[in-house]
């Protein structure tokens, strides 16, 4: 996890997300970033999930159970609702970071060509 957060700094922000059957490692990153000095954002299920009450700011978000597994649909959406928005708010700036990574992606052959 260290090797994921090495990166974080004061005044960054993070989305954490995690629903119940809460996972160890969320809680300790969510607890790690904020002592970081860094604004976390949980998209959890209610307000007695552990990452609302390590930050400031979450969202609830239901994650309904389909058959044996809970659906990741809600949580898909939600993040794609966010950087779409983040994208459109940065917009220049995301455009360059996009095409950054694309280009990444591209020089390394990331994806295959059908």
């Amino acid at each position: 996890m260290g090797q994921d957060l090495a990166h974080a700094a004061r005044g960054d922000v993070a989305v954490v997300f995690d629903f119940l059957r809460y996972r160890r490692r969320a809680v300790r990153a969510t607890r790690t970033l904020a002592d970081l000095g860094v604004n976390v954002v949980a998209i959890t299920d209610g307000p007695l999930s552990p990452l609302a009450a390590l930050t400031e700011h979450w969202c609830e978000l239901r994650v309904p159970a389909i058959g044996p597994f809970d659906s990741s649909v809600p949580a898909v959406a939600m993040a794609e609702l966010l950087v779409a928005q983040v994208a459109d708010r940065l917009h220049d700036e995301a455009t360059e970071r996009l095409d950054h990574t694309e280009d990444l992606w591209e020089a390394t052959e990331t994806f295959l060509e059908l």
